[in-house]
Order: structure tokens, then C-alpha cells, then sequence
């Protein structure tokens, strides 16, 4: 007797030889990474340190801005740049430091408290704007120099990640 399909079995399955059975271990590698390079790229977008850096960099160019701009005020309403800041070539060097505003000791520190003289009224600021992260007990943590021609440079020297913060303009 001849039944149809009696040759097959229906509860067990046979798989063909050339379907192989697991996840191959290049596929894994492709996937792991993919994944790292997002996230890799995921963790430059949001790098809490180089924003951090990058705030208070920012913070610095209007500190010596308003400085910067306090000594052009001054300059405007005097007619002469402020003596006690140092003619020099350089920047960063021993003398330069802006001096806090206030009683602070101000020796070998440039003192700009003629740019809050409030015996006469004319108090240009409030206070001289500190460095966040590097200041001292007296100093700001920002510079001063004039080029005895009339050119006012204010510069951050402590700017994060490689950053030049430096301003200058002409008085005269």
C-alpha cells in the first residue's frame, strides 16, 4: 500500500547544512564597534570638562574686556593713560598682575583703584573681575602693559584647552 507522504515526519525538522546555527564572531566585532564610535562621539558632544573650559574662557574675555574697557573710560575722561600700568613688551611677568580692588597689599602688582575713585564720584567700576580658577590672595590673575605709544594690552594667561585670551586696544 502506497500512502502519500508516508515517508515524511512531521515532528522532527531537518535543516539544511549550509544554515549554520549562532552569531558569527565578525558580525559581533562590526556591531561593538559601531557601538563604541557612537558613543565615543556621543561623549565629545557633551564633554562636561571642555564645556566647563569653554565657560570659563568666555568668562575671562569679558573679565579683560571690562578691564580693558574701564582703562579706556579712564583714559577718555584724563587724557592720558594710567602711569601705573607698566610700560613693557611682555605681557606675563613679574609686576604686570592686576591688583584686586580694595585693601589689598598691591606691591609688585599693577593697582588700578584710581578707576574706582569714589572721593570724586567717578567710580568707572565696581571691582576689578578675577580670573575663575587662578587667582590669588591680592591679584586677579589677569595682566596689564602699555607700549608707551598709546597701545593698552590686558591678557588671561591661565585660558584652558591652549586658548590665547588677549586684548589690546589703542588709547591715543
Amino acid at each position: 500500500m502506497n500512502v502519500p507522504n508516508s515517508g515524511m515526519n512531521f515532528l522532527q525538522k531537518e535543516e539544511p547544512e549550509e544554515v549554520k546555527k549562532g552569531f558569527p564572531i565578525l558580525d559581533a566585532l562590526v556591531i561593538l564597534c559601531a557601538l563604541f564610535v557612537i558613543g565615543f562621539l556621543g561623549y565629545l558632544m557633551i564633554n562636561p570638562q571642555k564645556e566647563g573650559a569653554d565657560n570659563r574662557n568666555a568668562a575671562r574675555s569679558a573679565d579683560i574686556s571690562t578691564i580693558l574697557s574701564a582703562v579706556s573710560t579712564y583714559t577718555n575722561k584724563a587724557g592720558e593713560i594710567p602711569e601705573v600700568i607698566p610700560v613693557t613688551e611682555k605681557c606675563v611677568s613679574f609686576g604686570n598682575e592686576i591688583c584686586k580692588l580694595g585693601p589689598y597689599d598691591c606691591i609688585d602688582m599693577v593697582d588700578l583703584s584710581i578707576l574706582n575713585n569714589e572721593e570724586e564720584g567717578e567710580e568707572i567700576v565696581a571691582s576689578i573681575p578675577s580670573d575663575p580658577m587662578n587667582s590669588s590672595t591680592n591679584g586677579t590673575g589677569y595682566y596689564i602693559i602699555q607700549d608707551g605709544v598709546g597701545t593698552v594690552t590686558v591678557c588671561a594667561p591661565y585660558a584652558e584647552r591652549g586658548a590665547e585670551i588677549v586684548f589690546e586696544k589703542y588709547l591715543y
